[in-house]
């Protein structure tokens, strides 16, 4: 991560769902160098196995809407070290309007965008609570802020991220616990370059956007793991229930 450091986290251990790839890897990555313990959690096995093995960290294989997969990825966390640190990153999209989104479709983005975050939640804040508090990150999206024509589970998904989030904010404030939400809008890594490779000219459709970006640029991973590690570390200790867009000015530009 470029900027030097900006916090401390050794003798802390931290849990990166989706940290096989994208943002997560990225975050995973910046964790390490700040002296975490890093859990690297991620439904493709071998993609967390090469990740831990680039961070000296812990995989662990698992899908996050399975409730003794989310334990098994708490426990090997708080095997390493207290757990102060959850990273709340596995995520999935589908680009189909609202009138033509199946079931199927539907409750795959909610299962994975909402249910996963609600099971991680639930098993890792006691444990946080035991370690004597800790910090919780979820990556939202400005789509979770604002309607986007075809992305009707996604948008639903990661709005009720954010009010799920401040739920827990405010339900275990006294606890030392807090929980944000980083908001990107496309970067260059994750989702959105995933999106774009399927494509018929993936990089006419990055210039595009960006273009139409407020700073005339995508985000980079180094953008979102800088805000993540601010609000995971104790530079941010009074900052719990909110949403922080890393969007290129993107949010403020269009009606919320």
């Amino acid at each position: 991560m470029n900027g030097g450091a900006i916090a401390d986290f050794d003798g802390r251990a931290a849990l990166v769902t989706g940290g096989g790839s994208g943002l997560g890897e990225a975050i995973s990555g910046a964790l390490a160098e700040q002296g975490a313990q890093v859990v690297v959690a991620d439904v493709d096995g071998e993609a967390a196995r090469r990740v831990a093995d680039d961070v000296n960290g812990r995989a662990v294989e698992g899908d996050v809407t399975n409730a003794e997969a989310v334990r098994a990825m708490v426990a090997a966390a708080r095997q390493l070290a207290p757990l102060r640190a959850l990273v709340l990153s596995a995520a999935v999209e589908t680009r189909t309007p609202a009138v033509q989104c199946t079931d199927e479709e539907w409750q795959r983005v909610l299962d994975v965008n909402l249910k996963g975050p609600f099971l991680c939640m639930r098993e890792a804040v006691p444990v946080m609570i035991d370690a004597g508090g800790g910090s919780i990150v979820a990556l939202g999206s400005v789509l979770g802020l604002m309607a986007a024509p075809g992305y009707p589970a996604y948008v639903s998904s990661k709005g009720a991220l954010v009010n799920l989030c401040k739920q827990v904010a405010i339900e275990h404030a006294p606890n030392g616990v807090r929980v944000n939400v980083v908001a990107p809008s496309a970067t260059d890594v994750g989702l959105f370059r995933k999106m774009s490779e399927r494509s018929d000219d993936p990089q006419r459709l990055r210039d595009k956007i960006a273009a139409g970006m407020p700073m005339r640029r995508l985000g980079t991973a180094d953008d979102v793991s800088a805000a993540v590690l601010f609000l995971l570390s104790d530079a941010s200790s009074y900052i719990s229930g909110t949403v922080i867009p890393v969007d290129g000015g993107m949010a403020a530009r269009r009606p919320l």
